[in-house]
Order: structure tokens, then C-alpha cells, then sequence
């Protein structure tokens, strides 16, 4: 019990100290090689509280070279790190998306209603005749067989939707 008494009242007296301090005096001393080291001066008299001499004027520095090439090479680094940054947050904004539609995708397919699976079956299948079709015949039909049954197969199955789109 002694001793958490004498650590009290030891951390009293460090308060208590360190409280005082803004308002202890001091005195500030300057000394030079000729004058004695018990004189006095006053802030004001110290060279920092000068007045600035009346006939000073501001010079800019004139950058060197190395600091030239210096400021190149970051300006030049600048646009390719801005150029990386936007890849980046571009590849990642469509990473996440693409993650969030297979998560819905698989959520949607899990359950789907009753009427998907035959009008996907419908759609499929119309796609695959136009490929059919198109096996022998030239570049512009295996293009345009595929896309035109599909199409027609979608236009069957969502009648509303192709309508809105052909508007």
C-alpha cells in the first residue's frame, strides 16, 4: 500500500511539473567569441526578427538538367501508370460483373420457370437447321442461315420483345 502512495504522489509531481511548464520563464542567452557570455539580448534583437532588406526581390531557380530529365521520366511513368490503373479497374469491373451474372444465371437456372426450357429448345434448335442448311453453301449463308433461323426462333418465343426491339 506504501508503495502505490509514493507512485502517486510521484506522478502528482510529474503533472503537476509538466503542467507549469508553459507558464515557467525563460531566459535566452547569445554569446559570441567577443562578448561575454552573461549578456543579455532580447528576442527582437535576434537576427531571425529582422526586417527583410528593402531591396531584395525573389529570383526563381532555374531547374538544372537532371531535374529536367527527372520530370520527364515522371511525367511520362505518370501516363502509363494512369493508363495501367484504368486496365485494370476496367478488367476488374468486368471480372465482377461477369462473376454477379453467373451467380444470377445459376440462381435463374436452378429454378427455372416452366416455359424456359421449351422456348430455349425452340430457339436451339432453329439455330442448328439454319446450320444444317448452310453446311455446303457459301461463307454469307453459313452466316446469315444460323443468325435468320435463331432470329426467327426468338421472335416465335418472345413475341413482345421482338416486337419492342423492332420498334
Amino acid at each position: 500500500m506504501e508503495r502505490l502512495k509514493t507512485k502517486v504522489t510521484q506522478v502528482a509531481k510529474l503533472t503537476a511539473v509538466s503542467a507549469g511548464l508553459p507558464f515557467a520563464c525563460f531566459t535566452v542567452y547569445a554569446a559570441t567569441e567577443k562578448e561575454s557570455k552573461s549578456h543579455l539580448v532580447k528576442p527582437d534583437q535576434l537576427p531571425i526578427y529582422c526586417p527583410p532588406p528593402l531591396k531584395s526581390k525573389y529570383i526563381e531557380e532555374q531547374p538544372g538538367h537532371l531535374q529536367k530529365q527527372f520530370s520527364s521520366v515522371r511525367q511520362t511513368a505518370g501516363r502509363y501508370i494512369g493508363w495501367c490503373k484504368n486496365v485494370f479497374v476496367f478488367v476488374k469491373n468486368g471480372i465482377t460483373d461477369s462473376v454477379q451474372f453467373g451467380k444470377d444465371a445459376y440462381v435463374y437456372l436452378k429454378n427455372p420457370p416452366p416455359e424456359f426450357l421449351p422456348k430455349v429448345g425452340v430457339i436451339t434448335l432453329s439455330g442448328f437447321a439454319g446450320i444444317v442448311l448452310a453446311r455446303k453453301d457459301s461463307r454469307f449463308k453459313k452466316i446469315v442461315y444460323p443468325l435468320g433461323l435463331t432470329t426467327l426462333g426468338i421472335s416465335v418465343c418472345y413475341p413482345a420483345q421482338s416486337v419492342v426491339i423492332a420498334k
